[in-house]
């Protein structure tokens, strides 16, 4: 939040606060939620340059929208829900997502201060490849569920999301995500389960 000539603070994490803040808002809101939601949709899509465009498609969405949604409306689930509708209908129109990248975040290494595997360091070689191997692990059992539940997964677990606002993005109900994610759980236990 930046404050305005009178000293109030104005709010960007609303449409209402974004339509008030014009074209630099929308810039600090594309800054603001670029990344993660580039994250997110690698999570599922497993491909970065589709990530990028879907979430540029999705911003671009948002910004011919934003005069006509709710005032009020949690901003970011807007974003995630533009970009969700757009995963879903570019995984219809692409049904072989052959294979998989890990489900860790783009930026995970960066920002953990871990070494990138794919730069080649000699840090502790056995760790790198055992990370690598259980990411591939969790990326393939991911992989396998219906695309609702990964999504209900993706949400909940890497992007730390409520059941409300995974039930707005996903428009659904709370006890419906109750029921994905339960689903969802119950298959990746049975799939670990069975690995043992």
């Amino acid at each position: 939040m930046r404050e305005d000539s009178f000293g109030r603070k104005e709010d960007f994490d609303t449409p209402a606060g974004f339509n008030r803040g014009g074209e630099e808002a929308f810039t600090r809101i594309v800054e603001k939620h670029s990344g993660p939601l580039i994250n997110f949709l690698h999570r599922y899509t497993q491909n970065r340059a589709v990530s990028e465009d879907l979430a540029q498609e999705a911003f671009l969405r948002f910004y011919k929208a934003a005069p006509d949604l709710k005032p009020g409306a949690k901003l970011s689930t807007i974003i995630y829900k533009i970009a969700y509708n757009l995963a879903v209908d570019h995984a219809r129109r692409n049904k072989s997502r052959a294979a998989k990248a890990p489900t860790h975040s783009l930026d995970a290494a960066a920002a953990s201060g871990a070494p990138d595997p794919a730069a080649g360091s000699a840090d502790n070689p056995d760790a790198i490849y055992e990370t690598n191997r259980q990411n591939r692990e969790i990326a393939a059992a991911l992989a396998g569920l219906p695309d609702t539940q990964q999504l209900a997964i993706i949400l909940k677990v890497y992007e730390d999301r409520s059941y409300a606002e995974i039930a707005e993005i996903m428009e659904l109900s709370v006890s419906s995500v109750e029921s994905l994610l339960f689903r969802a759980r119950q298959s990746l236990s049975k799939r670990f389960k069975d690995k043992d």
